[in-house]
């Protein structure tokens, strides 16, 4: 406990930038501390490739626990990126991300010194061969593993053999390495537990000159510079936070001086800066569209500020030019209450958790009264000048996914039919009479290989309704959907308001003569509608049309948060038995009875 307090503070203060990291000594000192709190890590992450990884070690270490993650780190010993795959000691770490960073040079030197005598066709067949070699490093490491795999990208050519003449010779080395990196990325796309490391992007805002020293690759094997490594290891972070599915959802923002330059109840409409022609105004007008860009990651948007709302509403109406409207935030807190206040009211109006949310503001005064009441949402001040809220922004790691989906898209639209759902019931006299208002239809199937990002996001980010709030993996998503044992079983749900997509699923089990309930999860904005009485009942016409197991068994485990599961299973006929942590549940056979839903059309497909 006392190591586990020690991380969460040191973590805390590094994401609050109270902790001083500026150059590559303060990583290492950090690292030190840090490898002190290892026992019993959260994280395990093997580095493997054919340079030398391990100086990358604490800067890793360092950018993750600045993203929340207390990590135990396996490097790869020198050039066995394939060979360790099996090593007993790799199985036993038994990584949860893997990261492959592969040095053309050492890979294959003979062509790569080549370059200027290689015929067209020879170096054609020099990135064939090289995409082949990632591609059986790939397929063994997701057969050999459950982890997510990192895959390092290859940094362009900061000089070419050939000088200037490079880019008009036919697939000289230039267009080789632009070739490479495009069509590795179509090769490893289709897999969904593999991701690309944008290795030549980093390089490239580094500078090749910063991030390269040939005289480290003749001395230890790597050349990689510390000037490199920083920035690579917070890129490594961002991955990270995608691979295990751990976004924030919700991004609230200041307005004065924060989306806009002065302040609206003293500049009033007119005089606020946010235009083109206006070296200011177009600071603010960039940050905005990179704010509204969010919304394509499924990102909410919402506003908390200290003014008069109908004085905001007069300013986003008559600045037509601001890309963002009023109708882009999914929830406002605006006002004279604290900060503190209004973001607990957002958390509760769109029905997540304050550590769901990042908070962006321009006043270090607000910045610090939500650090102190919400130590939990991650609060971000910006620099003084607001050319840099874009640069610090992009910063951020809190909202980084593997996979954007359709539904990810419309989370907005989302939440804005959710409110006309609570107009319509707001003017229902009978709940029932509601419901029908709404013409529901749910329709279920059997999960396949489309459905495993959306599963591992409802397993990785539903609390609510969540039976068990276990954390499965894409590879553990993957064994469930090949195992004939398993069952795991979706659910959509559409209104006459719209669709609400994906929105739950029931993961059971077949054991001998019975069917085990291992995971039950509904979003929170299906809820009270009867959708997740409709999944288990479809569940329990398997256990009586398609088997001949006597019971059902499930389990509920109470967390601070998944109250809303609390009685489902009593409610839906099972008998309850009370352990310490948790209530084991049965229900037999000769017991089983279909809940009545009315106002639900079903469709299986």
């Amino acid at each position: 406990m006392d190591q586990i307090n020690a991380f969460s503070n040191l973590a805390r203060r590094l994401r609050d930038g109270e902790e001083q990291v500026a150059a590559a000594p303060d990583y290492r000192r950090l690292a030190r501390s840090l490898k002190k709190m290892e026992g019993g890590s959260d994280l395990r992450i093997a580095l493997m490739g054919n340079t030398t990884l391990d100086p990358f070690v604490p800067f890793l270490a360092v950018e993750l626990a600045r993203a929340g993650w207390r990590a135990a780190t396996h490097v790869s010993p020198f050039g066995q990126y394939m060979q360790d795959l099996a090593a007993p000691d790799f199985k036993s770490f038994d990584p949860q991300i893997v990261f492959l960073h592969l040095s053309l040079p050492l890979l294959r030197p003979d062509r790569v010194n080549a370059f200027a005598e290689m015929s067209a066709d020879a170096v054609r067949a020099l990135e064939t061969d090289v995409l082949d070699e990632v591609e059986r490093w790939t397929a063994r490491a997701l057969s050999e593993t459950g982890a997510t795999l990192v895959v390092c990208n290859f940094p362009t050519t900061a000089a070419p053999a050939l000088g200037v003449a490079d880019p008009a010779r036919d697939f000289g080395e230039t267009e080789f390495l632009l070739s490479l990196n495009l069509e590795l990325m179509r090769r490893l796309r289709p897999h969904p537990r593999v991701q690309v490391l944008d290795l030549a992007r980093v390089v490239a805002e580094t500078g090749s000159e910063r991030a390269f020293d040939a005289r480290f690759m003749h001395i230890a094997k790597t050349d990689w510079t510390d000037a490199l490594r920083m920035p690579l290891a917070r890129e490594c972070a961002r991955h990270v936070v995608a691979a295990t599915g751990t976004a924030r959802k919700c991004l609230v923002l200041d307005l004065d001086n924060t989306l806009w330059g002065g302040v609206l109840g003293e500049d009033g409409p007119d005089g606020i800066r946010i235009s083109v022609g206006d070296v200011e105004g177009e600071a603010y007008l960039a940050f905005q569209h990179r704010v509204r860009s969010m919304k394509a990651r499924g990102v909410l948007l919402a506003l908390c500020s200290k003014n008069d709302h109908a004085f905001v509403e007069e300013a986003f109406e008559r600045r037509s030019e601001m890309p963002l409207r009023l109708s882009d935030f999914s929830a406002t807190a605006i006002g004279w209450d604290r900060k503190s206040s209004g973001l607990r009211k957002i958390a509760g109006e769109l029905n997540i958790g304050t550590d769901a949310l990042v908070f962006v503001d321009d006043n270090p005064a607000e910045i610090a009264e939500v650090r102190a009441v919400l130590p939990e949402t991650l609060s971000v001040l910006l620099p003084p000048d607001p050319a840099d809220y874009v640069a610090t922004f992009d910063s951020l790691t809190a909202f980084e996914k593997s996979r954007v989906g359709t539904e990810d898209a419309a989370k907005g639209q989302l939440y804005a039919e959710a409110a006309a759902r609570a107009a319509a019931m707001a003017s229902s006299v009978e709940p029932e009479d509601y419901l029908a208002d709404l013409e529901m239809t749910v329709t279920i199937w059997k999960a396949g290989a489309a459905d495993v990002a959306r599963v591992h996001q409802l397993f990785s980010k539903t609390n609510q309704f969540n039976t068990t709030t276990k954390r499965y993996s894409v590879a553990d998503i993957e064994r469930f959907l090949a195992d004939p044992d398993h069952r795991l079983t979706v659910c959509s749900l559409k209104d006459r308001f719209g669709e609400f997509g994906t929105i739950g699923l029931c993961l059971a089990v077949r054991e001998a003569d019975m069917v085990r309930i291992d995971s039950f999860v509904m979003s929170c904005r299906a809820l009270a509608r009867g959708v997740e009485q409709t999944l288990l009942d479809d569940l329990k016409r398997y256990v009586l049309e398609k088997t001949e197991c006597r019971a059902m068994t499930a389990r509920f485990v109470p967390t601070a948060r998944n109250e809303p599961a609390a009685r489902f299973y009593d409610e839906a006929g099972f008998s309850a038995r009370a352990a310490e942590d948790h209530r084991d549940y049965e229900l037999n056979r000769a017991d089983i009875r279909l809940t009545d839903c009315p106002w639900l059309t079903v469709e299986e497909r």
